[in-house]
Formats: C-alpha cells, structure tokens, sequence
C-alpha cells in the first residue's frame, strides 16, 4: 500500500473514548480485560508501524518527542486490580504482559520452591507458574469460576504466569490518590505494598512491580 496514503489514514483511538482510557464502556473489556490484550487494538498499532515516520502530519514533531509532560500527567500511574482471595490488589501496568483465562497447570516432579505450581502452555509456549498468594502470604482461598484469570508479567529471568481469582479494569491514579500503608498489613506484604488505592470494591493495595518481580524469580531459584 502506497506510504502517502497510510501517512493520512485515521486512526480510531477507541481505547481512549470507550475503551481503559475512556469511560471502559467497550463490550469487549469483559472478555479481554485490557486494550492491549483486543484485536482492534493490535490493528490499529500495525498500521501505526507502517506509516512513513519520514513525513510527520505537522508541527515539529522532534521538538514534541523532546518536551517533558506537564506535571500533572508525569504524576498519574496505571495498574490493573486483580484479587487473590478476599483481597484486592494494584498491580503496576509496567509489570504486565497480558491477562488470559484460567488455563490448566501442569504439574512438575520434585518442584523445588512451594510457591511453584507448574507450567502453563500460553499461546503455545511453556511458561513457569508461580502462586502469588504464597508470595503475599494469603491463604488459598481459590474459587473454580469463570472469574479466574491468569496474567503474566515481566521479570528479569523471562516471562512468568501467576493465578488470580478476578481482574477487574485498569485504573489510572495520581500519586496524591495513594493512601499510606497501614500497620496492620501482613508482614509478608509489607515489603511490596506502597500504599493503598480506594476503589469501587472498597481498598486495593497499591504493589511495587520490581519488589514483587525480584521475589517471583527468587521463588524459582
């Protein structure tokens, strides 16, 4: 396809009106829980990547890739709630991969760490299982219904899947929004919690993605 014509194609940014960035209105987000994870939205980056990045549609784009956000939005985060039990928790969208349904984990002879579950085969590739409740030291309280998910996210020893009992949407917050940790969290999640967020389902605690990924690794070692 010709370069000129991809250059002035537009592009239908739903994410941002129906979508995680919008009032999350999309029937899609049931089923897939985040943009990133939609097929429309996969779509709409391949033809962001075939643009002519030559021919900027105006302005002095070197000069806008330069200029530092505005205070604001230099301030706001992202994180995805997801609950382990009867517990709610934020969890860094720098952290993520993807959400996927619940999947069967196959077992491994003579695991080596408790928090190993097995492996999990995601989109055709074998990924280690880790149970974040053993992590943060909850009680598996685990229920078999259509609300399980599992997502796999990002350390520095590859991709690892980790179990959750529900995903609910993505939430954007500003840094003032966090609340301090309180004395009465679980010694066992004191060293990733940062904070708590309030949400529609009442408290999430608000997760360190390096903290807690280090500690997924170190469960594999």
């Amino acid at each position: 396809m010709d370069q000129a014509l991809l250059a002035g194609r537009e592009v239908h940014d739903c994410w941002n009106s129906i979508g995680v960035r919008g009032d999350k209105s999309c029937p899609e987000l049931a089923r897939h829980a985040h943009c990133r994870n939609c097929p429309a939205y996969a779509a709409t980056a391949a033809t962001l990547l075939d643009r002519d990045q030559r021919r900027p549609a105006g302005g002095d784009w070197k000069r806008d890739f330069a200029a530092e956000a505005p205070a604001g939005q230099r301030e706001m985060r992202s994180a995805i709630l997801a609950r382990i039990g009867q517990e709610w928790f934020a969890l860094p969208i720098l952290l993520l991969d993807q959400v996927t349904g619940h999947r069967r984990i196959h077992s491994l002879p003579h695991r080596r760490s408790p928090a190993l579950l097995g492996m999990v085969n995601v989109r055709g590739q074998l990924l280690l299982c880790v149970s974040l409740a053993h992590v943060l030291g909850i009680a598996d309280e685990s229920m078999s219904d259509e609300r399980r998910r599992m997502i796999v996210i990002r350390c520095a020893g590859g991709r690892v899947v980790v179990p959750v009992d529900e995903v609910q949407h993505h939430c954007r917050f500003h840094e003032g929004e966090v609340l301090p940790t309180p004395a009465t969290v679980r010694k066992a999640q004191a060293a990733y919690v940062t904070g708590l967020l309030r949400v529609a389902q009442g408290t999430a605690a608000l997760i360190d993605g390096d903290r807690l990924a280090e500690a997924v690794e170190q469960s594999l070692a």
